[in-house]
């Protein structure tokens, strides 16, 4: 964790968390369920096979062919807490698409609205061409209700995904890093021209283009994305498994690494979280680390929230170094404000320090350590035995720019298209 030089807003903040005795609120909304007693057991490890019921994931297989015979579905690509994402090929065209399946539960779909009007654009914006595109949209009824599916540009694997694959220093080489920053900021721009956030950007949610997927024969698709390993599902009690678990489970797909290493370009995926600028949720379900201030403290949101994350994690921090700036092991909403009272170029609003005094001491981190955001870049970055591709000179330039970003304010941060008239993206 990072701990800046200039002074923390509020003088001390050991003094101010010594009065309090209430506790800090969150503001995130966060689903609690029970563990549940393991029903099914299977030998690959993937989604949660307790979401398969009334509500939750549909049951698919290998093989099964979708909207009246024309999606074919042959791999999986992954999951989440409300869909699986599978590769599937057009029968119709020929063209190898995602399908993405939502749970039942989710009712309401803003992702198909915003998904359909980013489809509808015209634009001559270069940041289209990095925002995942909606080809076709239908809904899928089976034993678990009724799923709204999404048919989407095939993509690669996420960025966070590629590293972790095919990168042994755990970071971008430096030509991807800063292709892949300017290419999220393009992105971000052409977003933020028609009045749509984001709302969920981090590494998980950028995902590289591999050339050459879209049209491919079915046997070379699958040797793209890897032959599927399936895991047998069984019921711990040995009866037989009801209609609405499926008989096995795929583990995603792991593209293979020479045509994953010959992408140079990335687009923005799951929009699951968007909004329009008219209309804004109360909140949002961005990752802890990358959360802007405006969401952790109960602010009003706006498009704004994708350039606190994209500063502070995606487009300049995590893609260079291959660590965030904040604390991502047991971080909690409480220690994140604290490292954002320290981190943030500016004061914390008079809105938001009522909150900010309700943190308990116990629940504040000792910071023994001060660093600029040069310093703190510089030590993450060169302070290992991993191989540095860049200089210290670019690495100065581009700490430079997080100052930019994080602010707390969300009117004083710069724009994606601010950002990207920096020599350091020449």
């Amino acid at each position: 964790m990072f701990r800046a030089s200039w002074s923390t807003p509020l003088g001390s903040s050991t003094k101010i968390i010594s009065q309090i005795s209430r506790c800090f609120h969150q503001t995130q909304t966060i689903w609690q369920h029970q563990i549940p007693v393991q029903t099914y057991r299977c030998t690959v490890d993937a989604e949660p096979l307790h979401r398969y019921r009334p509500g939750g994931y549909h049951p698919l297989a290998l093989n099964d062919v979708l909207k009246d015979g024309r999606y074919k579905i042959l791999h999986k690509l992954g999951w989440g807490g409300s869909s699986t994402t599978w590769a599937a090929k057009d029968q119709k065209d020929g063209r190898d698409v995602a399908v993405k399946i939502n749970v039942s539960e989710r009712k309401e779909n803003n992702e198909l609205k915003i998904s359909q009007m980013l489809s509808a654009l015209h634009a001559r914006n270069p940041g289209k061409s990095h925002v995942n595109q909606m080809l076709d949209h239908f809904t899928l009824v089976g034993p678990n209700g009724s799923h709204d599916c999404l048919v989407l540009e095939l993509v690669g694997p996420s960025v966070a995904g590629f590293v972790d694959a095919h990168c042994k220093d755990d970071r971008l080489p430096s030509k991807l890093a800063k292709r892949f920053a300017k290419q999220t900021l393009q992105g971000l721009d052409f977003l933020a021209a028609n009045n749509i956030g984001h709302g969920d950007l981090h590494s998980g949610n950028i995902a590289l283009e591999v050339p050459g997927l879209e049209f491919l024969r079915e046997s070379d698709l699958l040797d793209e994305l890897g032959e599927p390993d399936m895991g047998l599902v069984t019921r711990s009690d040995g009866k037989p498994l009801e209609a609405n678990v499926p008989t096995h489970i795929v583990r995603p797909a792991r593209f293979r690494t020479s045509t994953v290493l010959s992408s140079l370009s990335i687009k923005i995926i799951d929009f699951g979280e968007a909004f329009l600028n008219s209309n804004v949720p109360s909140t949002l379900h961005t990752p802890l680390s990358v959360r802007a201030p405006e969401v952790v403290f109960g602010g009003r949101l706006d498009l704004r929230v994708d350039l606190w994350s994209a500063g502070c994690l995606v487009k300049i921090f995590e893609l260079i170094t291959g660590q965030t700036p904040f604390d991502g092991i047991m971080l909690t909403a409480s220690n994140l404000a604290q490292q954002m009272v320290e981190l943030a170029t500016d004061e914390l609003p008079s809105r938001w320090q009522e909150k900010w005094l309700a943190i308990p001491e116990d629940q504040m981190s000792a910071l023994d350590e001060e660093y600029t955001p040069h310093t703190w870049m510089r030590a993450v970055y060169f302070d290992n035995d991993k191989r540095a591709e860049f200089t210290e000179e670019e690495i100065a330039r581009a700490a430079e720019l997080i100052p930019r970003l994080l602010k707390f304010e969300p009117s004083l941060r710069d724009t994606s298209k601010e950002l990207l008239a920096d020599a350091w993206f020449d």
